[in-house]
């Protein structure tokens, strides 16, 4: 029993881990700077973040969607969609912030 545990141990431990740059990744094959915005929204969406469009005249969109843990409280993952200087129906730029996690 003790082994099967050890041997367990490290997948558990890297599922409560939070990886930063592959969030970073995932964003960034999802939305594209460039695109329509409203493009950019439902794809967002459709990966599980709740974007907070309001007015829709806002320069930055913040997006966020909750990370499962196993053991511990869930994180919070912020994407900040950025519209275009040029023109306001158009994605700009992704920010991606850092993860939130309850202490």
């Amino acid at each position: 029993m003790r082994r099967i545990f050890l041997t367990a141990l490290p997948l558990v431990l890297a599922a409560c881990s939070i990886d930063q740059s592959r969030l970073g990744h995932f964003v960034n094959q999802t939305v594209q700077p460039g695109m329509p915005m409203e493009q950019a929204l439902v794809r967002m969406q459709a990966e599980g973040f709740y974007c907070n469009v309001g007015s829709g005249s806002e320069a930055v969109i913040a997006c966020t969607r909750a990370y499962q843990r196993l053991v511990q409280k869930n994180c919070v993952e912020r994407v900040d969609l950025v519209r275009s200087a040029t023109n306001v129906k158009t994605l700009g730029a992704i920010d991606v912030l850092e993860v939130k996690c309850p202490q």
